[in-house]
């Protein structure tokens, strides 16, 4: 899968949130100001995520990959939040564990036979612990979209 097409510049956050809510809502209006998602992206991200949360413990830092359906989503892409701070997330799977979260990956798919794979893109990559690491450190937009965009033409290569 070539997974630079759901990656833009404009839409890599590099923010403060004191809370999952006031992140959603930063990243869904920078989205929202771009096209990418429809207004009721929010309402619908916030619903999902309280009932399938997103969270997750990698070795490096915690990671939230928030997502909804495609009725809401106008084009296809995937937001990057690196927070200066962490918020709390639920576990994924584990709805009593929190996760401080720092790294989030905000998908919009229009496709539903996508996410699958888009999810298990995501997955191998969070797992990758310098890159993860690299995303979280670096305060460059454009340095964050040229590490995805290597992950992606080394995941091309050994496919």
């Amino acid at each position: 899968m070539n997974f630079k097409k759901f990656f833009h510049e404009d839409i890599i956050f590099l923010l403060h949130a004191k809370t999952q809510e006031g992140l959603f809502k930063k990243m869904t209006e920078g989205m929202q100001k771009h096209g990418y998602v429809k207004e009721t992206y929010l309402e619908a991200i916030k619903e999902r995520e309280e009932i399938y949360p997103t969270g997750l413990q990698t070795e490096i830092t915690g990671v939230a990959i928030p997502h909804t359906d495609h009725d809401h989503v106008n084009k296809e892409a995937i937001g990057i939040g690196v927070l200066e701070e962490p918020v709390p997330f639920k576990h994924m799977g584990m709805e009593n564990v929190e996760v401080m979260v720092s790294v989030v990956f905000m998908l919009a798919i229009q496709k539903p036979d996508k996410q699958l794979g888009v999810l298990q893109v995501i997955t191998g990559l969070i797992q990758d612990n310098e890159l993860i690491k690299k995303i979280q450190i670096t305060k460059d937009k454009k340095e964050i979209l040229a590490i995805i965009h290597q992950y992606n033409d080394e995941l091309n290569v050994s496919n």
